[in-house]
């Protein structure tokens, strides 16, 4: 029975924690949209220390005079490193300075791959947040969410206290809550941790269901060599994250911040059903949300700032910082509309 439980675990695990890759998958050719930024800017290593002592890991890509701050939060077995693109980016499009910190239980933390629960991550969250909106008082504080760093995010503006940010950006974020999985999926997850929380599993199998974060092959080979990407997740640490996205997911009020979700159609890490479990939910409310808009990229991948065609995905989020109106942004109603097309 241990036996069957684990393959349908592990079906679950490649599709929920797709991004741990260990080998290039075969992909067909896309041609790069990417351009090298206008100026290189070396990250600096740093760290925030929380009340309780702890001292998490980070870096900060830093202007001498920015106009504006950004501070990302990664997605899961990810690290702080998953923003330089967008740090560049941001560096040199919009004179921003970005901060990026390793969460707990991950990048080069004490205990990576320990799941510290979604109340300590939180925490950790509105404290950095805090902390840096002190370090620049006056100036714009945008907080900047991928996968499940965007459900932590969504969860720590819409639930008391707060977060102290003028701008939220979730990058296909994790709203993945067991609700909207398979029973079987399910199931299997709660008896796994039950009976095996320290079991792991890698996604070594990943490429045989065609999935993959990406279709920019550069990427997969740094992830892949990274040795601060987790690449073997334990069944406590999906069971963790697996109620962090259901906790995301079942949110029916938008934050109170002025508020941009980006999502691609060709994401099978946060696959469409979870999605439209979601927006079904927030478009449920009356009066609608006018702080929520989103961006739907019929070719988008998971990893947003880290695909061929990243440069439109990046452009749109300095725009949108810059109170630029994008043309491709609609509202949750229009994006239900398409999301949820079988």
């Amino acid at each position: 029975m241990l036996r069957a439980i684990r393959v349908c675990v592990a079906t679950g695990l490649m599709l929920m924690a797709g991004c741990t890759v260990t080998t290039t998958p075969t992909i067909v050719p896309v041609i790069p949209d990417r351009k090298p930024p206008a100026q290189v800017l070396s990250s600096a290593p740093m760290r925030f220390d929380l009340p309780d002592g702890t001292g998490l890991v980070a870096r900060v890509w830093a202007r001498p005079e920015p106009r504006h701050i950004v501070l990302g939060v990664h997605g899961f077995n990810d690290h702080s490193k998953a923003f330089e693109p967008l740090a560049q980016h941001l560096s040199a499009e919009l004179g921003a300075t970005l901060y990026a910190y390793d969460q707990r239980g991950f990048g080069a933390n004490p205990q990576p791959g320990v799941w510290a629960g979604s109340d300590v991550l939180l925490a950790d969250l509105r404290h950095i947040a805090a902390q840096v909106r002190e370090r620049h008082p006056g100036l714009p504080l945008t907080v900047v969410g991928e996968s499940m760093g965007g459900a932590l995010v969504l969860v720590a503006a819409s639930e008391s206290p707060g977060l102290q940010a003028d701008n939220i950006i979730l990058q296909a974020p994790a709203v993945w809550g067991a609700q909207s999985m398979p029973w079987y999926q399910r199931i299997s997850l709660q008896l796994m941790n039950i009976v095996a929380p320290e079991m792991t599993f890698t996604g070594r199998g990943v490429q045989s269901f065609g999935i993959s974060p990406t279709n920019d092959p550069e990427t997969l080979r740094d992830i892949g060599r990274d040795p601060l990407f987790i690449k073997a997740t334990r069944v406590g640490s999906l069971a963790g994250v697996t109620d962090l996205m259901g906790r995301a997911q079942n949110l029916s009020l938008s934050p109170p911040q002025r508020s941009l979700v980006l999502y691609g159609l060709s994401d099978r890490i946060i696959p469409r059903r979870p999605v439209c479990d979601w927006l079904r939910r927030l478009t449920g409310n009356d009066p609608p949300m006018s702080t929520l808009g989103f961006v739907i990229y019929p070719d988008g991948w998971h990893l947003l700032t880290r695909q061929l065609q990243s440069r439109e995905v990046l452009q749109d989020i300095r725009l949108w910082l810059d109170q630029v109106p994008l043309p491709n942004q609609v509202d949750p109603q229009q994006a239900k509309g398409v999301v949820c097309v079988r």
